[in-house]
């Protein structure tokens, strides 16, 4: 499908792709019950327990993140249930969000990237935002920043299947009119693949600030700016420079250098960061058996 002439806006395009999300796995019901607590924050976190400890490996997952350095002060949760209380809603839809996106069986040719190079560069992202939030703990960086980051590119995930293009035409057309390949998409198509994630995040139901993180990630410069979205349009940078998954659109993007600034990164806290996130990333591929030659994180 191409978008040669329209009368739709580049949002009203993008809501009509997003729809191509009932072609992905669908969102959990651990997940959606977790969009429901973040929007109902008085809510009893029972109904998710309930899920959780029917699902083994996520249950696993939780405990194990609850049980880490970052939670040491409290010591190892007697339960899963007291893991939950401990980790919150935000932290825990995070947890389950990152199972979800390495059990999406669908490649992203558009952008020259399989399905599990799509996942490393979120999981590194998602990994950025957590070294962010260790290097300038006052910071106050919201949880709802590590999800942000995870999905920012998810909108690739259906613009690969909607659209019959290869990336060659995208990066011919930015070569020649001088444009990023985010523009690219943009003149080719109607819309492009950050207004997509985030018309697919409406679809699901999240916080309106996560959403716009998701819509904004490559805008420039920033009309106004939240801790989440300079956290994600740093994260992405930080997993481009790290080379994860690099695909077709490279390092050809704008870059919305006071990002940085505003969350206190001066360039020793930025290369901190960086590497902490090599760091983080190189175990947890390590910990899924990812080999050197090797494609599959799962």
């Amino acid at each position: 499908m191409r978008a040669t002439v329209s009368t739709l806006t580049q949002e009203e395009v993008a809501a009509d792709i997003a729809r191509s999300i009932r072609e992905l796995e669908p969102l959990p019901a651990t997940a959606r019950e977790l969009v429901g607590l973040l929007r109902r924050p008085e809510a009893s976190l029972r109904p998710i327990a309930n899920l959780i400890e029917l699902d083994e490996a996520i249950a696993a997952t939780v405990f194990k993140a609850a049980s880490s350095a970052a939670y040491s002060g409290f010591g190892r949760p007697a339960s899963v249930r007291e893991a939950i209380a401990r980790l919150g809603t935000a932290r825990l839809l995070d947890l389950v969000l990152r199972d979800y996106m390495t059990r999406l069986h669908t490649g992203a040719p558009l952008h020259d990237r399989s399905e599990e190079d799509l996942w490393a560069h979120s999981a590194a992202a998602e990994l950025a935002v957590e070294a962010i939030i260790a290097e300038r703990p006052r910071l106050g960086l919201p949880s709802l920043a590590l999800t942000a980051a995870l999905l920012h590119d998810i909108g690739k995930l259906v613009t690969a299947r909607h659209f019959k293009a290869s990336c060659q035409e995208v990066l011919d057309r930015a070569a020649t009119q001088g444009c990023t390949f985010v523009e690219a998409e943009r003149r080719l198509f109607g819309t492009d693949h950050a207004l997509v994630g985030a018309a697919i995040g409406r679809e699901w139901g999240f916080p309106d600030e996560l959403v716009d993180a998701i819509a904004r990630h490559h805008e420039t410069p920033l009309t106004t700016a939240t801790p989440v979205l300079d956290a994600v349009v740093v994260a992405n940078l930080i997993a481009k420079t790290l080379s994860v998954d690099l695909g077709a659109e490279g390092l050809n993007f704008a870059l919305e250098a006071p990002s940085a600034a505003r969350l206190g990164l001066d360039y020793p806290a930025f290369a901190r960061v960086c590497l902490r996130t090599e760091e983080w990333l190189v175990a947890l591929l390590s910990s899924l058996r990812r080999g050197p030659e090797g494609r599959s994180y799962r």
